[in-house]
């Protein structure tokens, strides 16, 4: 192996981490020089690689970059609140549900003292009476087929009368609690002035705190629900916002990734002195120095360039004699091929002279023969 293509690997991986660091070091003079010009405004509008242009896009991936952060807080607000509002429905319906099963409850106990109540007369209370009825004369039924006695069969038929007589009992129970639970929501929703005493006006009052409750909770939900809806709505219309948070992240960090490059360019800038006094003038000494040993890894970087040039140049030298050298071998071959075929040529002409010889002696013979 060509020793020389070892010594240009090595210059090659010396220079590779040298400019890394030049870079570098221009990066954060960049940088340094960016935080110190701050809000402030030393340039001239321009365009090309100049302060100004540098500057104005560095400025816009800052705000590019703030955008994108506020997009991501009122994405993140969005989704709090969506939050926030299922979290308040939630308990708001249990809420309700459990005022609407009390206003339930109490409404069944409201009409059951009505139907007591000395001074209320209620329309529904001859359905009470028939209601009632039947169930005693369901339970006296079922006493009496209690109390039979008999065989086997007897037993069978009892059983199934009292279990046909218990459900008829239970039917008209729920009746009569839906006849009672009626009679207090008409009391509750009616228009009257008359105002009930004892357990029936306490349970009217409370009915009718709960109801009102109820109402001002179905309002609140109403409220609730209609932003949830809308928020839902829009999410729908503009993308997941979870999803839309991730690809602002990643704009984000795409965007940072190019600070990096761009203050790189702008210390280049300030070290090459191409901007003449407005970016030498924000130098400091520090700035000086790192501007003077950058300088100096770049011509080590500069000479090692022309050394592995050379290098590369004499690998060339070396391959294109070593090609020289073949096809000088090439050519002597091809010589040697020719003399070869120039002697058999000259065999081959002589054959020809000699066949030609022949052929006049034979023509001579024929003549003094008298001719064919």
């Amino acid at each position: 192996m060509d020793e020389r293509k070892s010594v240009i690997r090595e210059l090659e991986d010396k220079n590779r981490i040298d400019k890394d660091a030049v870079n570098k070091h221009y990066e954060n003079l960049g940088a340094s020089l960016f935080q110190k010009i701050g809000e402030g405004e030393p340039f001239a509008e321009s365009e090309g690689e100049t302060p100004g242009a540098l500057l104005k896009e560095f400025r816009n991936l800052n705000i590019d970059i703030a955008e994108s952060r506020e997009i991501i807080k009122s994405l993140e607000a969005d989704i709090g609140r969506l939050k926030e509002l299922e979290e308040q429905i939630t308990e708001k319906e249990a809420e309700q549900s459990r005022l609407e099963s009390e206003f339930d409850k109490t409404s069944l106990k409201l009409g059951e003292e009505l139907m007591d109540h000395a001074d209320w007369e209620d329309p529904l209370k001859p359905q009470e009476v028939s209601i009632l009825a039947k169930i005693n004369e369901q339970e006296e039924k079922q006493a009496e087929l209690e109390e039979r006695e008999g065989g086997i069969f007897a037993w069978i038929g009892k059983n199934a009368q009292i279990a046909v007589s218990k459900g008829i009992i239970l039917k008209n129970k729920y009746a009569l609690q839906r006849l009672y639970r009626s009679a207090g929501e008409k009391f509750i929703s009616g228009r009257h002035d008359q105002v009930l005493s004892g357990e029936a006006g306490e349970s009217a009052e409370k009915a009718k705190e709960l109801k009102d409750k109820i109402s001002s909770l179905a309002v609140d939900l109403a409220m609730l629900k209609g932003e949830r809806r809308n928020m839902s709505e829009l999410f729908s219309a503009e993308g997941n916002p979870s999803r839309r948070i991730s690809a602002q992240e990643k704009h984000i960090i795409h965007i940072q990734g190019l600070f990096a490059g761009l203050e790189c360019r702008f210390g280049t800038l300030a070290a090459d002195k191409k901007s003449g006094d407005e970016l030498t003038s924000l130098l400091t000494l520090d700035d000086e120095q790192l501007i003077e040993k950058t300088g100096g890894i770049k011509a080590e970087i500069a000479e090692r360039d022309l050394k592995i040039a050379m290098l590369n140049a004499a690998i060339k030298i070396d391959d294109e004699n070593a090609e020289i050298e073949k096809l000088k071998k090439s050519i002597q071959g091809q010589r040697q091929k020719i003399a070869a075929a120039e002697e058999a040529i000259g065999k081959l002409e002589t054959d020809i002279s000699e066949a030609n010889n022949r052929i006049d002696e034979l023509d001579l013979f024929i003549k003094q023969n008298g001719g064919l």
